[in-house]
């Protein structure tokens, strides 16, 4: 089976990184013929170059939304003559269209990564993100919450978890001195790993952070994130949390597995999200979660038993839930092996990717 996957990059995201996971499943469990098209030359995991995949990029030219890219990619599907295109993103399908109508060339649509608790229905995404799923064999999104958000259904619309390399989450460095490392000197820490945008409630941890810290001074606040996606954002945050002597913000890290090991609790305070990586991560190294119940979080997170959902909760609220888990190291523990067990069994990149090759496997046929 010939497979050709189209990205726009493989910068650091998590449906990038998703991607990548996928393709070293199939590179290593599969035969395969596999091709990863891309609109820019941006590659961040290096681990790709290592898979024997062929690799093209088929760059826009000035504009954003280059017409030429219909015609660029039309010709590699000559050139490839791939069993099935699968793409990862909505212009991407729209490029994609000629190949997949004329050619009758089965398409797998990406897309849904995310949950929007309102989704604008005019305008020109709406019309090619529509147009995409309207010439798709098989709609998937990461959650249930996402399928539901862009009100798409019946038998082509699949759920395909992310799943997580477990291996990433042993033998991780001494806490001590990661702790170092970070500038953490409390006893006590809590991680929110997201980007520095509008999309993340890190008010929300300031509000929680300047509340605690009246009382006690033995909690550190770390946000973790992209920095670049909004720099005036992340600029008015980063002015904000200078006031406050608890509160740390770092920019993207390449070991978050060690500084996450590192802290007791990781938060996720957002007002929409489809299966945050984040989460997954703090909950494989074995860490109650607190996040706001919004979109798929609820599929990975039981209440009281794997983390602890909020719904309207003030910051007064969320920072009194905080300090008594805090102070409960019993709770702490029971709740993040729980947390972990979740990850291992059902969040897996085994599992995820035999759910891949299962969809690929039945649009074979």
């Amino acid at each position: 089976m010939r497979i050709l996957f189209f990205i726009e990059s493989l910068r650091s995201g998590g449906k990038e990184r998703r991607l990548v996971e996928l393709l070293n499943y199939l590179k290593h469990n599969t035969d395969y013929k596999l091709m990863l098209v891309l609109t820019e030359d941006e590659i961040h995991y290096n681990n790709v170059h290592n898979l024997g995949i062929k690799i093209k990029v088929i760059k826009r030219q000035r504009i954003k939304k280059d017409p030429r890219l219909f015609f660029k990619f039309y010709r590699l599907c000559n050139e490839f003559k791939p069993d099935i295109i699968h793409t990862w993103g909505s212009m991407l399908a729209f490029y994609a269209l000629p190949a997949v109508i004329i050619k009758r060339i089965p398409h797998i649509n990406s897309h849904i990564t995310d949950a929007p608790l309102r989704r604008k229905k005019v305008g020109f995404q709406y019309f090619i993100t529509n147009l995409g799923f309207k010439y798709s064999k098989n709609i998937l999104a990461n959650s249930h919450a996402g399928l539901q958000s862009y009100g798409v259904s019946g038998a082509k619309c699949k759920v395909i978890y992310n799943g997580l390399q477990l291996d990433r989450f042993s033998n991780l460095p001494d806490i001590e001195l990661i702790k170092a490392k970070y500038n953490i000197r409390t006893t006590y820490a809590v991680i929110m790993v997201a980007s520095f945008t509008s999309n993340k409630n890190y008010d929300l941890l300031l509000d929680v952070a300047e509340i605690l810290s009246e009382n006690r001074n033995d909690i550190t606040f770390i946000g973790v994130g992209d920095t670049k996606l909004d720099p005036p954002e992340y600029n008015r945050l980063l002015n904000r949390s200078e006031k406050l002597n608890n509160v740390i913000l770092n920019e993207k890290i390449s070991n978050i597995e060690a500084l996450i090991n590192a802290c007791d609790i990781g938060v996720l305070f957002t007002f929409s999200e489809g299966l945050s990586n984040s989460i997954m991560e703090y909950m494989a190294c074995g860490k109650p979660v607190i996040a706001n119940e919004a979109g798929g979080t609820k599929e990975l997170i039981t209440h009281d038993k794997t983390g602890f959902l909020l719904t309207d909760e003030t910051p007064e609220e969320i920072a009194i839930i905080l300090s008594n888990l805090l102070g409960d190291e019993d709770k702490r523990k029971q709740v993040g092996e729980n947390a972990k067990l979740q990850i291992e069994n059902y969040f897996t990149i085994e599992r995820m990717g035999n759910d891949f090759n299962r969809l690929y496997l039945e649009l074979a046929k």
